[in-house]
């Protein structure tokens, strides 16, 4: 079985640039005018400056030095095969990182925690973009302050393109305005105004949700777009909450068609009316504005399946004991900090943003049938499938295989190269825990378990969903639920990626994975 019919995700989908310039300079893809955040090319940063901007909220930024000027909260824009060198500055009272969260990084790059950058303290990165064409994304992942840092703003997009990227925006005929990469976060606003992160032990064991959305670091974000086809790339980057992401113009839902998901381009659209986004997860969407003047994104009501209780009162990170707030806050040490009108609970309908249709008509285009070469996901018949559980431990919260996580131990080590299948069965007394794999990407082969309302949009083999298909790096587990994963291990040869590699395996669910929800392994 040849590698790229087994995953395409490991080098497969970080695969070749032979069509592509190494240097951009010399005639490679141009950069697409992304709408949202102000797009910086990523080869352009100099500096990348990790600081506050509000220290009575504790809010915080990105801000990309590009020598001749400086962007607050940039979108990086790359080709694949272009190199990323900057010095990151962390200017923030507590250690951070920058993890670029679904790029194939050697150890030294991925920021997952194991090297945090003291307060004061730099760190340079170097690294080349080797995924395919789609949306990531930028965020600390220093253990115990990931959560809190995140809530603050520090969330950045990275759009990655291709020539299928490129071949699909050129034959929609994409207005400038019409493509958006846009990160959807919740917060808490009271009297006009947002609430620090100050969790309380309640928050702290289900995770940290707000009553109100921010859509690139803006309340009731709105965006006017041209009459013709409308490109979405979403993230969620809520702590925890979950999405059942819909469109509406009126009472009328507006279909749309997924063509990506996490790690890129799906090989055909997928004509939907609504799509789960957990936290971390982002998808690519498709519509047709021509038909409307208003369209409005929801978050439809669904049962988010918490199926577990309590708190994780007087146990906050160990690690914050020797570092301050970014606000002047209580981190789950009280048993409720939630206010009446303050917290709109998981799975309550919720607005998102909208888009104001104005312009003329652009002329009808006919969408792709094929917008990429991904073949279907399969394992190899070989493999025996390593298993994980994810548990609740009255004294610990959270767990995987449960066991609290330690940051020098390597729950396993694959050797380089190797194809494993994943086994990843979830506890019926939990809740939903959106996993995470740093290192390589892997392809959901099939999902059992999986609850009535969500078994509904389960409309791919293997009782998939939509958003199992293509190239991913993050996937929720429901409840009860087994999810079956193809990984590959075959990291590139350079020198970056000798010699043992460190990553993790978490979730994303960010109360929980401060709360010691991860695992580390070695690739070998």
């Amino acid at each position: 079985m040849k590698r790229r019919t087994f995953l395409a995700a490991g080098l497969a989908s970080i695969g070749a640039t032979a069509c592509l310039s190494r240097d951009p300079r010399a005639g490679g893809l141009a950069l697409p005018s992304v709408a949202g955040r102000q797009g910086v090319p990523i080869g352009a940063v100099r500096r990348l400056i990790v600081e506050r901007s509000d220290a009575l909220l504790g809010r915080c930024r990105y801000v990309a030095d590009l020598g001749h000027q400086r962007v607050a909260q940039p979108t990086l824009l790359a080709r694949r095969g272009e190199r990323f060198d900057a010095l990151v500055d962390n200017r923030l009272p507590q250690p951070t990182s920058v993890h670029f969260h679904g790029l194939t990084l050697a150890e030294a790059q991925d920021g997952a925690g194991f090297d945090p950058i003291a307060p004061g303290g730099s760190k340079r990165l170097r690294f080349e973009v080797r995924n395919r064409s789609g949306l990531y994304w930028f965020h600390p992942h220093p253990h115990g302050f990931t959560a809190e840092q995140v809530h603050a703003g520090l969330a950045g997009l990275v759009v990655v393109v291709d020539e299928d990227d490129a071949a699909l925006d050129h034959a929609l005929a994409l207005a400038p305005a019409n493509r958006l990469a846009l990160a959807i976060s919740d917060v808490r606003v009271a009297g006009g105004a947002l609430r620090p992160y100050a969790p309380s032990a309640e928050d702290c064991h289900t995770g940290w949700l707000g009553n109100r959305v921010m859509v690139n670091d803006a309340l009731d974000a709105h965006f006017p777009v041209a009459p013709g086809w409308v490109r979405l790339q979403l993230l969620n980057a809520c702590n925890a909450r979950g999405l059942l992401f819909a469109l509406r113009a009126g009472e009328s839902s507006v279909p749309f068609s997924l063509v990506g998901t996490d790690g890129g381009l799906l090989p055909a659209p997928r004509p939907l009316d609504r799509v789960f986004l957990h936290p971390a997860e982002r998808v690519d969407v498709l519509l047709d504005a021509r038909p409307h003047r208003h369209i409005e994104a929801i978050s439809l009501e669904f049962d988010p399946r918490l199926h577990a209780t309590g708190s994780m009162q007087g146990r906050p990170h160990p690690a914050r004991a020797r570092f301050p707030a970014l606000a002047a806050e209580t981190i789950c040490g009280r048993v409720s900090g939630r206010r009446a009108g303050e917290v709109v609970p998981e799975g309550e309908p919720l607005p998102l943003f909208s888009l104001f249709v104005e312009g003329e008509r652009l002329p009808p285009r006919t969408l792709p049938q094929h917008v990429s070469s991904l073949g279907e996901a399969k394992a190899p018949p070989e493999a025996e499938a390593r298993r994980m559980r994810l548990e609740l431990s009255e004294q610990h919260g959270f767990l995987i295989d449960n066991r609290p996580y330690a940051l020098e131990e390597i729950a396993f080590s694959v050797a380089r190269g190797a194809r494993e299948v994943w086994e990843i069965k979830n506890s019926p007394i939990s809740m939903p825990h959106p996993m995470h794999l740093h290192g390589s990407g892997f392809r959901v082969l099939r999902r059992q378990g999986t609850f009535g309302p969500a078994r509904s949009l389960a409309t791919e083999g293997g009782g998939r969903l939509a958003t199992d298909l293509g190239v991913k790096d993050t996937v929720v587990i429901w409840p009860n639920e087994t999810v079956w994963l193809a990984v590959d291990f075959a990291l590139p040869d350079d020198a970056p990626f000798s010699g043992r590699q460190r990553y993790m395996f978490h979730c994303h669910n960010l109360e929980h994975e401060d709360g010691m929800m991860m695992r580390n392994f070695a690739v070998l």
